[in-house]
């Protein structure tokens, strides 16, 4: 085993075989200054606004790229912080892309007069929807006007009355046809009144030259006028004559079919040259294939229905009964009318649309209803209206992500649209089934580029758990929320401010004013070497500080006015940060900040409100006995710990075993706890401070209390960077100055966080005077001095650390605890052989095997 340990320790020692400390960080680096000479202005009125993207290279390429492949699937899913300029980007982009105008189209919808469930869909070139709707309604105005004065001409008239004339002529040959046939056998025609008071065809038997009713002849029998004999044959012949009569009605009836369908002949030829040549000069006009068809069906409807156009509406007496006439005249001309769903004649650029409610309606238009007056509701094609998708046809359409998944049916119904390129306008309660499909218009194939604006983890969950989206938002343009710090971006600064105070008729800023915003924005990106992006917040500052500049008797914003904006937005948004720390300084929140104590150290910690983040101390314990139970860590066993912070306590454990259990297993059991912790705890910027801690309750040396640490641990004692690092030092910094500041008092950082520190002033001028101080290490051994009075030690090839070191007798501790657990467990095993003789014969059994 020993060797086995010493070839380990020559093959791979990751420790600093030097002293190693922490270092003291020097004021000078506490805070970036922007230097005020680096602008050659006296104010930013000076300056040329900023008119170009700054610091989105990445997502530019990607926006551009998406907006001028018009490939199927291609639509973009922008993504990034709100307030990094996202939708001003996308505008910008699509005015550079869309100088030319693309080939855009009018939509309309026509009665379908061989089924008007469903309409049917023209398509015409840009300009020509509302000419070919005033066309089909001058055609149609034209018609009710000449069509009844082409009835009333005198050759028509005479063309009508030799029509009347020659089937008058044919009735009445074939009735007098039947009168020689009937008269020689004493019967004449005529007509009989029944019950019910028609009139039907009769024959009647002449007797004594008077035509007499078939039921009458009994009478002159009796009366000897006329002999049975004569009787009989007349009844015989009647029923010959009476049943051809009937045929006799028959043939008028067809004479009168024939006769009215000459006459419709008549008409229809009358009327058709003047609706053929009147429709053939539409359909010259656009040929179009689906426009020409419609024109066929109407000519056909015209010309079969030529009633409609000469036709009066009964003059009613009653009001309903009146308003239900002309509302039926009018529907009469309704089928001829053109429903321009989409007008195009004034588009010159690709069209851009920002929905920024994008309903059903909205989105996909709707079929509207209107109730009549005997209280139905009707629609038809006349109804149809267009949504932003059709609007946006050859064109762009901007959405925020989130709004579309607050409607149900929404999203579900543009993902098939862009899927399969086909836009069906139904209303939306028809999507639920709540209502009946009155009429289904024939689907509309569109070309539409769909932009969306959300949250990267909004694209990552469609991505992996959407299906389709992937085929549909190739492009996903990803904006960045901070860039490098340098001259030019510092100079687009100047520029952007120039450009607020500009359009928004703001005082202008001085080279100082604009210094102290940019300092901000470095302060907001949480680093010195990078500013953030996201301006629309350095917009608000901008806004706050014209705000406070109105007390001031300066002529443009200065630094002061800047500074007073950020202690106000501080003040309005810190209650909460304020109340914890009244919690702390009346020891209701038990924090210490001086002397100190085993067992014990103060983390830091970052809250937020979801507008201000602010830091606060939090006091770690631990306690350590003999056991085999590993650690314990509290939050995860009362379930109030985050997935990071379970993370963080198994590296715990890795890093010990790393630095001491090369010789001998590790055998404790120790519990970590961030005391009054009432809500979840997660995150791994504490791991640094529970493992001195646990050495703490471990060798029962005492942390100094003075000192407050963060910094996340890496199995191999690596410190590693954290995040808040401003805010946890200002979270101590408090603490220690309202109570008084003592010696020593300071907080500890990782060493890559150094270049994150943009503290405030006074906190600097603390620093200067040595009321506080702030140190960096960058390996868990480097923190030791300051935290206990010793160092770490250092091991050598034997696994064994310097005497009299924190390492050395953690490590010695460490024996005595596995020493105490062996011992406890022979002590149970020799308890338990007493109590069961033959459980121990089976254990030494399978001891000679193993």
């Amino acid at each position: 085993m020993k060797k086995i340990v010493e070839e380990s320790t020559q093959l791979k020692n990751n420790f600093d075989k030097t002293n190693s400390s922490c270092v003291e960080i020097e004021a000078d680096a506490l805070r970036w200054r922007c230097p005020d000479d680096i602008f050659k202005f006296e104010s930013t009125k000076e300056l040329e606004p900023l008119d170009s993207i700054v610091g989105q290279p990445r997502a530019i390429d990607a926006i551009k790229l998406g907006a001028e492949l018009f490939v199927k699937g291609y639509n973009i899913f922008v993504s990034g912080l709100s307030g990094t300029g996202r939708l001003t980007t996308v505008k910008m982009m699509l005015e550079n892309v869309t100088k030319s105008c693309p080939m855009t189209y009018d939509y309309c919808y026509v009665n379908n007069f061989k089924d008007q469930d469903a309409p049917r869909l023209i398509k015409l070139l840009h300009g020509q929807g509302k000419k070919f709707a005033s066309s089909m309604k001058d055609s149609i105005t034209y018609l009710r006007r000449r069509l009844p004065k082409l009835f009333e001409e005198e050759n028509f008239k005479q063309q009508r009355i030799q029509l009347i004339e020659e089937y008058q002529k044919k009735e009445h040959d074939i009735l007098n046809e039947f009168d020689t046939k009937i008269r020689p056998f004493g019967f004449v025609r005529g007509q009989l009144e029944n019950e019910n008071g028609s009139v039907v065809p009769e024959v009647f038997p002449v007797i004594e030259s008077k035509a007499v009713q078939i039921s009458e002849l009994d009478g002159f029998i009796e009366k000897g006028i006329i002999s049975e004999e004569k009787a009989e044959e007349l009844r015989k012949n009647y029923r010959q004559f009476h049943n051809e009569i009937f045929d006799l009605a028959s043939k008028g009836l067809k004479l009168m079919q024939e006769f009215r369908t000459e006459m419709i002949s008549v008409e229809k030829a009358a009327a058709a040259i003047v609706v053929t040549s009147l429709f053939n000069d539409i359909i010259k006009t656009y040929s179009n294939e689906s426009l020409e068809n419609y024109i066929e069906e109407v000519k056909d409807y015209i010309l079969n229905n030529l009633t409609i156009f000469f036709q009066q509406a009964s003059q009613s007496q009653m009001p309903l009964a009146q308003a239900q006439e002309q509302q039926d005249d009018e529907e009469k001309y309704q089928i001829f009318e053109v429903n321009v769903v989409l007008d195009n004649s004034q588009t010159n650029d690709y069209p851009i649309v920002i929905e920024t409610t994008p309903s059903y309606t909205n989105l996909f238009g709707t079929i509207e209803r209107t109730l009549d007056p005997r209280g139905f509701w009707r629609t038809d094609f006349t109804k149809i209206k267009a949504g932003s998708i059709l609007k946006d046809d050859q064109g762009y359409l901007i959405v925020n992500a989130l709004d579309l998944f607050s409607e149900p049916g929404v999203w579900q119904t543009l993902k098939r649209i862009l899927l399969y390129g086909k836009l069906e306008i139904q209303p939306y309660e028809s999507l639920f089934q709540f209502s009946q499909l009155l009429i289904k218009p024939e689907p509309i194939e569109v070309n539409v580029k769909v932009i969306l604006i959300g949250g990267s983890s909004l694209y990552q969950m469609l991505y992996l758990y959407e299906k389709g989206f992937k085929k549909i938002f190739k492009i996903n343009a990803q904006f960045d929320y901070e860039t490098k710090r340098n001259s030019e971006i510092i100079e687009n600064y100047a520029r952007f401010i120039a450009k607020i105070c500009r359009e928004e008729n703001l005082p202008h800023c001085t080279p100082d004013g604009v210094a102290a915003i940019i300092e901000w924005a470095v302060e907001h990106s949480g680093t010195q070497d990078k500013i953030t992006l996201k301006f629309s917040d350095v917009a608000d500052i901008l806004y706050e500080s014209a705000f406070f500049f109105r007390d001031s008797y300066n002529k443009y914003i200065c630094r002061k006015d800047v500074e007073i904006a950020i202690k106000n937005r501080k003040y309005r948004n810190d209650l909460l940060d304020e109340k914890i720390k009244r919690q702390i300084l009346e020891n209701n929140l038990l924090i210490d900040s001086c002397g100190e104590r085993v067992g014990q150290i103060n983390g830091l910690t970052v809250l937020n409100n979801g507008i201000l983040s602010f830091g606060k101390p939090a006091r770690i314990t631990a306690a350590i006995s003999p056991g085999t139970d590993g650690i314990i860590n509290i939050e995860r066993e009362s379930g109030m710990s985050g997935e990071i912070l379970d993370k963080a306590t198994l590296i715990i454990s890795g890093f010990l075993r790393d630095r001491f259990a090369r010789k001998e297993p590790l055998t404790l059991t120790a519990s970590i706890a961030f005391e009054q912790s009432y809500s979840g705890v997660d995150g791994d910027s504490a791991s640094a401070a529970e493992i001195y801690v646990l050495l703490s309750a471990l060798t029962n040396i005492p942390i100094k209390q003075t000192y407050a640490i963060t910094g996340s641990i890496n199995q191999k004692g690596d410190i590693q960077p954290i995040g808040g690092v401003n805010e946890k030092i200002t979270g101590f910094y408090e603490i220690c100055k309202e109570r008084g500041f003592k010696e020593n008092q300071g907080v500890i950082i990782p060493t890559q966080n150094v270049k994150d520190l943009m503290l405030s002033e006074e906190i600097i001028e603390d620093v200067k005077k040595g009321n506080f101080k702030i140190y960096s290490f960058a390996k868990i051994e480097d923190a030791t001095p300051l935290l206990f009075g010793l160092s770490a030690g250092e091991m050598n090839k034997q696994g064994n650390f310097t005497k009299n070191s924190l390492f050395a007798l953690a490590a010695k501790r460490f024996a005595e605890l596995h020493k105490l657990t062996k011992e406890e467990k022979t002590k149970k095993a020799k308890n338990k052989k007493k109590e069961d003789p033959e459980s121990s014969k089976t254990d030494q059994y399978i001891n000679c095997f193993s």
